[in-house]
C-alpha cells in the first residue's frame, strides 16, 4: 500500500521519517481546522469513541480507525461524529501514508492542548480496521437507572482501565457535551461543540461535588468513585498530571504500542522524540501561521454545514 499507508508485514504502519513527517504536517493541518472550525469536543469525542470499544478479553476493537465505517458511526452515541470525520478526511487525503486510527488519536491529543490541557504522548503505529465492533460498547452516562454506576465501571473494567483512570477521564466533560438536537439547531450545535471559553481544569470535579451537574450525582454514592473526585478536585496538578497519563492509555487500547509511565519519552527514535519535543516546549498557538488553503476548505465546510443544519440535515 504505498499511497495509502505503507506497511509492515503485520498490518503495522512503518514509523519511519517520511511517517513521522506526516504526523507533523497533520498536527498543524488539525491545528487550523480547530483555530477555523473551534471544534475542540467534536475531536476530543471521535477520539474517544474509536477507542472505547476495545473489549480486553476478546483483543478487539479499540483505536483503530473503524468508526469511520459506516456501521460503526450509526451506532448509538456516534451522532454527529460524521462532521469530525469530513473535516478530517482532507487532512487524509494530504497525508495518506498517515493512518486513520492514528490521526484520530493525534487530532484528540490535539484538541486537549488546544483546550489548554496538558501534554499527552503520541506514540504513532495505529493500524487501521474496517471491522466495526458490535453495537452497545460505548459506556452510557444514563445514571439514572439502577446499579447505572456499577455498569459503567463494568464497561471501564472491560476496556482494562482503572476506576481511577475512569474518573480522570470523565473530567473532560467539562469541556463540551453532546446532545441529540445539536443535529439540527445550528446555535446549539456552536454551544456544544464550538465553545472554547471554558478550559481545561479541574471544575467537572468541584461542579459534581457542589451539585451543579445533577445528572452525574448517583456517581457520589460509590465511595471509590467519590474519593478519587474529591482528590481532583482539591488538586489540579494532579488532575491534569493523571489525566495525561489515562488519556495516552486510552489511545493505546486496542494496539500493541507501548505503554509510557510517568516522564518517559512516548517514543524510541530520535525522530519521533522531537516530535514529542515539540509538545512539551511550546503551547500550541493557534492561527500563528494558518494555512490559507486549510481556511478557505474550513470556512466553506462550515458553511456548507450550517446550511444543512438549518435544513435538518445531517
Amino acid at each position: 500500500m504505498a499511497a495509502n499507508g505503507r506497511v509492515s508485514g503485520t498490518g503495522t504502519p512503518e514509523v519511519d521519517k517520511e511517517y513521522i513527517a506526516a504526523v507533523e504536517g497533520a498536527k498543524k493541518e488539525v491545528e487550523t481546522l480547530l483555530e477555523q472550525t473551534r471544534c475542540v469536543p467534536l475531536f476530543l469525542r471521535l477520539a474517544y469513541h474509536d477507542a472505547m470499544t476495545y473489549d480486553s478479553t476478546t483483543k478487539t476493537g479499540g483505536a483503530n480507525g473503524s468508526i469511520r465505517v459506516q456501521r460503526e458511526l450509526d451506532h448509538a452515541g456516534n451522532e454527529s461524529l460524521a462532521s469530525a470525520l469530513e473535516l478530517l478526511e482532507p487532512v487524509k487525503a494530504q497525508y495518506q501514508i498517515l493512518t486513520y486510527a492514528d490521526l484520530f488519536q493525534l487530532s484528540g491529543i490535539i484538541a486537549v492542548r488546544v483546550a489548554g490541557g496538558p501534554f499527552i504522548n503520541f506514540t504513532p503505529g495505529r493500524r487501521d480496521s474496517r471491522v466495526a465492533p458490535p453495537q452497545g460498547r460505548l459506556p452510557s452516562f444514563d445514571l439514572g437507572s439502577p446499579n447505572a454506576v456499577t455498569q459503567l465501571k463494568k464497561v471501564f473494567e472491560r476496556l482494562g482501565l482503572s476506576t481511577q483512570q475512569f474518573v480522570v477521564l470523565l473530567g473532560a466533560h467539562y469541556i463540551g457535551r453532546w446532545g441529540r438536537e445539536t443535529t439540527t439547531d445550528p446555535e446549539l450545535f456552536d454551544k456544544h461543540y464550538r465553545d472554547l471559553s471554558k478550559r481545561f481544569s479541574n471544575a467537572y470535579f468541584k461542579d459534581l461535588l457542589k451539585g451543579n451537574i445533577q445528572q452525574d450525582r448517583p456517581l457520589l454514592e460509590d465511595a471509590e468513585i467519590k474519593g478519587y473526585v474529591e482528590q481532583y478536585a482539591a488538586d489540579q496538578g494532579r488532575y491534569l498530571k493523571d489525566y495525561a497519563a489515562a488519556h495516552e492509555a486510552l489511545t493505546k487500547l486496542g494496539t500493541e504500542l507501548p505503554v509510557t509511565l510517568y516522564g518517559s519519552s512516548a517514543v524510541a527514535s530520535s525522530s519521533i522524540g522531537s516530535l514529542a519535543t515539540s509538545y512539551t516546549t511550546q503551547e500550541v498557538v493557534l492561527g500563528a501561521a494558518v494555512i490559507i488553503g486549510s481556511s478557505i476548505l474550513a470556512a466553506g465546510w462550515w458553511w456548507n454545514r450550517r446550511k444543512r443544519l438549518l435544513r435538518g440535515k445531517m
